[in-house]
């Protein structure tokens, strides 16, 4: 079930119905089994891989967490990694490594007949396997398990933040989830906007620039340098009204239930370097690979060669993270070898560092363009076409030009990046019910009168 879909409007009401009918005891059960619907309503069949995550991992908890063998506990914890990766991927990277590697063979000269599975990724299998990952990790490392097992189960599946995330930690969701708190007035009011947000963000900006991206990307031999140069600009804010849209859905639901979701989105964009865009951009996993593969590879401890080796090889695996290609790898390493330089010249921000205003105003600007460039292997189909759009960004190549319309969407959607985010920084101020609902009525009224034909959060796929 997307959130952008006719059906969610009905569901979510109804949801939030029940749940405050239902007496305080019933309403994990009412979340549980709300929760395995909106996934289930995709297809219901891989509701059996959130099920078998679920009792994995709450099983090897509780037996983690009572054994005093430290060979048992690490047994334990081996076969949650074990059966969690196993079906990422089975699902998800089987097919990538097979045909990577008929791929090398064929370079050395042999002739590889490899077998490939015709599956499905199932949705935002990257996202709850990452949180359940933590929750074992977390165990074994000293935490309490949680002996409840519907208080558990909802922490893996609470609906809002299934699929797409942000990735919760056991210790921030599960105690709101077993407290059956309820939304105060100001939680409705605000997860309300949060809502119409999203929806604003995503339906009406992204949906639109996505024309202009897909159509450059997808025939890059067919336009000229600015076409290219303009579809970058778009991609870039086209992914972050998607995403930060999605988790602006996600956060507003959740506050609905009187739950409170991390951030995961802070002015990405405003970032002053590699360090502080990984600080503000996709927080919930950037700080998931900080965790549990940075500071285990050695993180920072061990001199500036080792962090430069952490560094890129813990965000090369956060590129394949995000989808079984080498562009998505490569990906990675360039954010990760970004680190590592940043590291190595000394230039990473202090906290409470104050930069004159024309230096961090050209940091801002170098950082968004190293962003954009690594935006074309990201958003690119296969290598060769982000190298044709690249060389086109450097070298300069008349060609086809895009539309007044689309020139004006992208500079709309920067001014929004700032605008939108920036306002409850500076008031107080909150509107009233007649200030949202005028809110509501022209957010609905944009969605039926200018948004395209509904898509997926290109989060989805990841």
């Amino acid at each position: 079930m997307l959130f952008n879909e006719a059906v969610y409007a009905i569901f979510l009401p109804a949801v939030l119905l029940l749940f405050y009918i239902l007496p305080a005891n019933r309403r994990k059960w009412l979340l549980l089994g709300a929760s395995y619907f909106f996934y289930g309503w995709w297809d219901w069949r891989f509701c059996s891989l959130v099920v078998l995550s679920t009792v994995v991992d709450y099983f090897c908890g509780i037996f983690i967490a009572q054994s005093d063998s430290t060979s048992r506990r690490k047994s334990l914890l081996s076969i949650s990694l074990c059966v969690n990766l196993s079906l990422l991927g089975t699902f998800k990277y089987f097919n990538f490594f097979v045909e990577s590697a008929a791929g090398l063979l064929q370079t050395f000269g042999f002739q590889s007949n490899t077998p490939t599975l015709n599956i499905i990724l199932p949705v935002g299998i990257s996202f709850y396997t990452f949180q359940t990952l933590s929750y074992t990790i977390d165990v074994y490392r000293g935490s309490k398990p949680e002996r409840n097992f519907v208080d558990f189960a909802n922490f893996v599946v609470f609906f809002p933040q299934l699929v797409a995330g942000p990735i919760m930690r056991a210790g921030d969701l599960i105690p709101q989830l077993k407290s059956n708190h309820e939304g105060t007035g100001q939680d409705f009011s605000e997860g309300t906007l949060l809502i119409f947000k999203g929806l604003f963000k995503k339906a009406i900006l992204a949906d639109n620039l996505a024309s202009l991206v897909d159509n450059v990307y997808g025939n890059p031999t067919g336009y000229g340098s600015a076409a290219c140069w303009f579809a970058t600009y778009a991609y870039a804010f086209q992914i972050y009204l998607d995403f930060s849209g999605y988790t602006d859905i996600a956060l507003g639901t959740a506050r609905l239930f009187g739950v409170r979701l991390m951030q995961n989105f802070n002015l990405p964009y405003l970032a002053v370097g590699p360090s502080d865009f990984w600080r503000r951009w996709h927080i919930s996993l950037s700080t998931w690979i900080r965790d549990y593969v940075f500071i285990p590879l050695g993180g920072s401890r061990h001199g500036i060669g080792r962090t430069a080796f952490a560094l890129t090889v813990t965000m090369g695996l956060g590129g394949l993270w995000h989808g079984a290609a080498w562009t998505f790898v490569i990906w990675g390493l360039f954010h990760g070898l970004l680190l590592a330089g940043e590291r190595t010249l000394g230039l990473v921000p202090t906290k409470g560092q104050i930069m004159p205003f024309p230096i961090r105003a050209i940091r801002i600007l170098v950082m968004f363009h190293l962003a954009c460039f690594a935006w074309v292997l990201f958003r690119a189909p296969d290598i060769e076409s982000a190298w044709i759009i690249l060389v086109k960004l450097v070298v300069w190549e008349d060609g086809p030009i895009i539309g007044r319309r689309v020139i004006m969407l992208t500079v709309f959607c920067a001014i929004l990046h700032l605008s939108a985010e920036l306002w409850p920084r500076i008031r107080e101020w909150q509107p009233g019910p007649i200030v949202q609902g005028a809110l509501a009525a022209t957010t609905a009224y944009a969605l039926i009168i200018l948004a395209p034909e509904s898509a997926p959060f290109l989060y989805f796929q990841f």
